[in-house]
């Protein structure tokens, strides 16, 4: 009797056997994650290794450098409307392929330059244009059309993704500066997301109704009745239009309380590393507390995630915003070396509940026009997370010392948990019950 024997071709039927029978949306999952794995991991995450070289190299301020990430962040908040109307009208997956290339070709380019104003033009208008438009925004438009009752879980584990990407590049790009500088360190990075990104991209479908398929995976019915109870009792569809959305205090209100929590954790997060060494620890070790806060982030975003789908999703906003609270006023007061281990882990937690505050924005308005919503948000915690990091470099320029940052940075995130802790989903288009602003 013959053994039967795999060829490639068996394999590949396996494969697509098994993947067959998985919901699509999930691919989506994972094919966002691998996009906005490296490109957040690389962009977001890591930027804050090539602070000090590049303070050292270009010749300039703390407050300098930090305009550059300033900069990126209110050009994404500029093109945030554009990019978010873009994207509900072409879909995800061309601006995905566009802003990965930009990003990947503009940091290969940042290799080549010698003088901080042309380092500012190519990071402003071809990378952070490229990752502002290529990256999350895009991949977590096609999570909130896939997903309704499983949205926390989705955006989670891109969210997540992020992390992942900061964890293992963050160390690697450490070491690549430390040792061969950072031009090569940015040309690294280029080559890896144009790698990663463009092949990642070319799966991703519009919708699920696109291949006549429903949102999680489930018959047409069950996504528009609200008879169906147990965790996901609230996870109804709802669709506002812009004009709809832009009416309630709803969107406004979390707007602000969005916008307040990144003003401190871009900030902290660009600062994070020169934090550190204020503080007493080497370039080298503050690199691994990185790693450690990408670790922690990524597992409590998944935790979060799933929690968000069960629970109210502001709510654990708020509250997961305390911890860092209480951490930046022990870096203020304590002198004793745990408070340096904590920082990461708490700021972690807050950290965390970005993609629950995604997800609101399509629990509260729906999946029709998430990315133009969203967009219009950009324009609010674009211009809060320009400003942040370059006040916190002036001060330091200045004072020597973030305590002032610090103390700044508790106050508005004080205000931010307070702002998620009133938030309620809005009524209905057509409803009486709340009233609209005129």
């Amino acid at each position: 009797m013959e053994k039967e024997h795999f060829s490639p071709s068996k394999m590949i039927g396996i494969f697509r056997s098994i993947a067959g029978r998985v919901f699509y949306g999930w691919w989506i999952v994972v094919l966002g994650s691998l996009i906005n794995g490296i490109g957040v991991g690389v962009i977001y995450h890591s930027f804050t290794v090539f602070f000090l070289p590049l303070k050292r190299d270009l010749g300039v301020s703390s407050a300098a450098i930090s305009l550059l990430y300033g900069a990126a962040r209110l050009e994404g908040g500029i093109e945030g409307p554009i990019v978010g109307h873009l994207i509900d009208r072409f879909g995800p997956r061309m601006l995905i392929i566009v802003g990965a290339s930009l990003t990947g070709i503009g940091l290969i380019l940042l290799s080549t330059v010698h003088d901080f104003f042309t380092f500012l033009l190519i990071y402003v208008f071809i990378v952070s244009l490229g990752s502002n438009a290529g990256f999350f925004h895009p991949v977590s438009t096609a999570v909130n059309r896939w997903f309704i009752r499983r949205r926390g879980l989705g955006f989670s584990i891109i969210s997540a993704s992020g992390s992942i990407g900061g964890m293992i590049m963050a160390p690697l790009l450490s070491y690549i500066i430390l040792d061969f500088g950072w031009r090569n360190g940015a040309i690294f990075s280029g080559l890896m997301i144009l790698i990663v990104a463009l092949p990642s991209a070319l799966p991703i479908k519009q919708s699920p109704e696109a291949m006549g398929l429903s949102p999680d995976g489930r018959p047409p019915s069950e996504n528009h009745t609200e008879g169906s109870k147990s965790f996901y009792e609230e996870a109804t569809e709802v669709s506002f239009t812009v004009r709809e959305a832009l009416r309630t205090i709803h969107f406004w209100l979390l707007t602000a309380s969005i916008s307040l929590r990144l003003l401190v954790t871009v900030a902290i997060n660009t600062h994070f590393v020169p934090l550190l060494v204020w503080k007493g620890m080497s370039e080298a070790a503050s690199a691994y507390l990185v790693s450690l806060f990408a670790l922690a982030s990524m597992l409590l975003m998944l935790a979060l995630g799933w929690l968000g789908d069960r629970w109210n999703k502001a709510l654990l906003c708020s509250l997961c915003i305390v911890p860092t609270i209480v951490a930046m006023i022990g870096m203020i007061f304590s002198q004793k070396t745990a408070i340096l281990y904590f920082f990461p882990i708490a700021f972690a937690i807050t950290y965390a509940t970005a993609p629950l505050n995604w997800a609101l924005i399509g629990d509260f308005f729906g999946r029709r026009r998430y990315a133009t919503l969203r967009g219009i948000m950009g324009v609010g915690y674009g211009t809060a997370t320009f400003l942040s990091p370059i006040y916190a470099g002036w001060v330091h320029d200045r004072t020597g010392s973030y305590t002032i940052v610090l103390l700044t940075f508790a106050i508005i995130l004080m205000i931010a948990a307070s702002f998620f802790l009133v938030l309620r989903r809005p009524s209905p288009p057509g409803s009486k019950n709340d009233p609209l602003l005129p």
